[in-house]
């Protein structure tokens, strides 16, 4: 697939993101197993430093905490031993949708969140969302598609006895750290051993 010459890079990556989703999703359940793009390359490079790229908010509501998501990819990516760059250095050297500073990244990250869904917080202490990824090799979406998936995720932020939580500033952040790290529980555990033989 080639961008039209002219075309801002997001819309590349939006075209991208969808149609892996439409030829790797089942149909009303984005749960399915991920398209894994070339797990070969991803092996042999072991990308270490991570951007991630602002979030894209597709839901179609506003009230999708975009910029806690964002920390709660990098805090995923470190569980899985990689290494987010800090999102302040992405946003510094971020143009046209991609990264543009020296040294360049090894792979970039595209979040798209389709499904975001609170209702239930305070009732049930379960927050609902769905988000399309792609994890692209270098700092732009014209890079190789490493690994991708579609996927939704329900988290549950009530106390052992399942009641709800009270209100607090940290549930939005801790609900998206929690939704992240589902979505990327099928992202290959960097092998910092084979990264540096």
């Amino acid at each position: 697939m080639i961008a039209p010459k002219n075309a801002p890079s997001f819309l590349f990556a939006s075209v991208l993101l969808a149609s892996f989703a439409a030829c790797n999703a089942t149909p009303g359940k984005p749960e399915a197993a991920p398209f894994v793009g070339d797990v070969q390359r991803l092996a042999d490079l072991q990308p270490g430093d991570i951007a991630v790229a602002p979030v894209r908010n597709q839901t179609g509501i506003e009230e999708v905490p975009v910029a806690a998501l964002r920390e709660g990819f990098s805090e995923a990516l470190v569980k899985r031993l990689y290494s987010p760059l800090s999102s302040a250095y992405v946003d510094s050297n971020w143009v046209e949708s991609s990264f543009r500073g020296t040294p360049g990244p090894d792979a970039l990250l595209v979040v798209a969140m389709t499904e975001w869904d609170t209702s239930r917080l305070f009732s049930t202490g379960k927050v609902t969302g769905a988000a399309e990824v792609v994890l692209f090799e270098g700092g732009s979406t014209t890079g190789t598609p490493l690994w991708s998936v579609h996927r939704s995720a329900t988290v549950e932020l009530g106390d052992a006895s399942g009641n709800p939580p009270r209100p607090s500033e940290s549930l939005l952040p801790r609900a998206a750290e929690l939704f992240a790290t589902q979505i990327l529980s099928d992202l290959p555990t960097r092998d910092p051993v084979r990264a540096h033989p």
